[in-house]
């Protein structure tokens, strides 16, 4: 009793900021909303559902959905394992060059599209100049404007903050590791590679598999860095699923379509979520 005490006032909270909002969004989804959302409307059951479930526009956001998911989940869990395994060594400087590890991961998600929006700006953005000198393009080019780069940038903008959080966590990992277990598997004449294979890999496994699953829930809910630069644009090159929410919601004020389309995209981030952790964990039982 005295513990239900002390937890009272935060499962109050949490009912308050999770729970009362989702089953309010499970409610609009099966009525038609009026535009002022003062009221439920008349029930329509899954008709909100069918309609998002058939509309072109639905598999074409699901389908940039995905390629930006992939990029994402990749490129920041292998950038940061390779950041985490570099700042685990022994250099000089180690301490603050782990200490700026942190900014990335510390920053806002809307403050990274900002500061990628102008990075890349065809006018005047550092990654023109660069390319430039590089002589990799020989004119300014507005890569956001373009629907073969816009994706690929609004990848690299997120996975540069979200690359931090998981080398953060997998650093706080390979620090648990025991120096005898490579120094004993050096002695006994195995390489760097197979040290990195047969220890360092299944000693992190636990610390990969939150990082993946993470990484994938951040990846199909993402919304500030994509809106921050692009706005879903041009056209529908960057439009991910939860883009598309916001269209519905706030630009055609369709309630009932909107909070449908949020339902499925809860339920997709939660079962790969899910199933994420069943397959990884399934295979740490298997090598364990």
């Amino acid at each position: 009793m005295f513990g239900l005490k002390l937890t009272a006032p935060a499962g109050i909270l949490l009912a308050a900021l999770l729970l009362v909002p989702t089953v309010l969004t499970v409610l609009y989804s099966v009525h038609d909303v009026p535009a002022n959302g003062r009221s439920l409307g008349p029930f329509v059951g899954l008709e909100n559902y069918t309609i998002v479930l058939s509309s072109n526009v639905f598999w074409r956001s699901a389908w940039v959905t995905s390629l930006f998911s992939i990029g994402f989940v990749i490129f920041s869990t292998l950038i940061g394992l390779a950041m985490a395994i570099l700042l685990n060594q022994r250099f000089v400087g180690r301490g603050l060059a782990r200490a700026m590890l942190i900014i990335p991961w510390a920053t806002p998600w809307l403050v990274i599209g900002i500061l990628w929006k102008w990075y890349a700006d065809g006018s005047v953005g550092g990654l023109n100049a660069i390319l430039l000198k590089l002589g990799i393009i020989s004119d300014y080019h507005d890569f956001l404007s373009d629907p073969n780069s816009a994706l690929a940038l609004t990848v690299v903008a997120a996975v540069w903050r979200q690359a931090s959080f998981a080398g953060i966590l997998l650093l706080a990992g390979l620090q648990t590791l025991p120096d005898d277990l490579n120094e004993a598997a050096s002695l006994d004449g195995a390489n760097l590679w197979q040290r990195f294979t047969n220890i360092t890999i299944p000693w992190l496994r636990p610390a990969l598999i939150t990082v993946t699953v993470l990484n994938i829930i951040y990846a199909f809910l993402q919304f500030d860095v994509i809106f921050a630069m692009t706005q879903g644009g041009p056209g529908d090159a960057t439009q991910v699923l939860s883009i598309l929410i916001y269209r519905q919601l706030f630009g055609v004020t369709q309630i009932g379509l909107g909070s449908a389309l949020a339902v499925i995209l809860g339920v997709i981030a939660l079962v790969g979520g899910l199933l994420t952790v069943k397959i990884l964990y399934r295979a740490e039982r298997t090598h364990g």
